[in-house]
């Protein structure tokens, strides 16, 4: 049952940079890129991760609790439960636009052989994980990398990126603004909205449709998502606007 928790040993460490690393489990989850697991400390609290691979959560350090997985070394275990949540289609060839920690899920997909053209994009060369193994894996000519400082490829945002054609879809994540902004470009561009999708985020509590606090726009982003179509959420008035805090208030996004 996917509401039972898995005790599971943490294998490996990957440091990606100062603020985000990866842990490889002992156990296979079976999943689809884009859905998420809630991973429990005990004594601390319980969080939503991403799964970058089959056996795999990207974390970036933002605060108590992933401050208190920082902590854990390989050997020790964490529990899991989940996955949860709706992911992205692994069928055809697809091009993929991460920012930051948001290419972590998209990470996935790539291992899944689903991307034929794939945008990276962060503040520094160092914030583009999984750099290394993208281009292995899908060449270095599909490929684009944006820096706003300019230690590698384009000096600039994502928006500045000339996004490659897909042959199917077009799977985003990464943050909201950014998000909002390339659905713009691509459909400015004649790209049909509903071949776009986005992964949102939201706090979460439950992961299954019962405190409301994931609440965007009458959807619950923990059932109904996290993974949408562009189309659906285009003009929300929650999009790139508005979350609920831990404790339900609604705010702005920047509050």
């Amino acid at each position: 049952m996917r509401n039972q928790y898995r005790h599971l040993r943490i294998e490996k460490i990957i440091e990606h940079n100062e603020r985000t690393r990866s842990f490889v489990l002992n156990g296979n989850i079976t999943s689809n890129p884009g859905q998420f697991v809630m991973v429990w400390l005990s004594g601390i609290d319980e969080k939503p991760i991403s799964l970058s691979s089959v056996d795999r959560i990207t974390v970036r350090n933002v605060g108590p609790f992933t401050a208190a997985l920082f902590e854990k070394r390989k050997g020790d275990y964490i529990d899991i439960r989940g996955p949860y949540g709706n992911g992205f289609n692994v069928t055809g060839k697809n091009t993929l636009i991460g920012g930051g920690c948001g290419i972590a899920p998209l990470m996935y997909l790539v291992e899944k052989n689903a991307a034929s053209g794939m945008v990276l994009a962060g503040r520094t060369k160092s914030d583009l994980i999984f750099l290394d193994e993208i281009i292995e894996r899908i060449g270095a000519n599909n490929v684009i990398g944006v820096t706003e400082d300019g230690s590698y490829g384009i000096k600039g945002l994502a928006t500045d990126a000339s996004i490659p054609r897909a042959e199917h879809h077009y799977y985003m994540c990464g943050p909201e603004i950014m998000m909002k902004k390339i659905g713009e470009k691509l459909s400015n561009e004649g790209v049909d909205p509903s071949f776009i999708y986005l992964s949102m985020e939201r706090y979460m509590k439950c992961a299954i449709k019962e405190c409301g606090n994931c609440s965007f726009s009458g959807y619950s982003v923990c059932s109904d998502g996290p993974v949408f179509r562009y189309d659906m959420v285009k003009d929300l008035p929650h999009f790139n606007e508005k979350h609920r805090t831990r404790t339900g208030e609604l705010r702005g996004l920047k509050e």
